[in-house]
């Protein structure tokens, strides 16, 4: 089961808190990593480093993703804030 994605998380107690936004999703399938990046304005950028080398794909606007729990196969399976 892939885990819980969240665009936004908060920590801390009522007088510290501390609040994060989604950077970035590694995904696992097929023995292979890939990766998406999101970006200070909330732009998607696809990795693996396999068939793009070094460049990222750019996929869109997180907030306009239907599935972020998927990508081209692979299913999310860590979180990066």
């Amino acid at each position: 089961q892939p885990p819980k994605l969240s665009l936004s998380m908060t920590i801390g107690s009522k007088e510290r808190k501390a609040s994060y936004k989604l950077k970035g999703i590694i995904y696992l399938g097929q023995n292979h990593f890939t990766s998406r990046i999101i970006g200070k304005k909330g732009e998607v950028w696809y990795h693996d480093g396999m068939t793009t080398k070094e460049k990222c794909i750019y996929e869109g606007q997180l907030t306009t993703m239907s599935d972020i729990h998927h990508a081209r196969g692979r299913t999310a399976c860590m979180i990066i804030y």
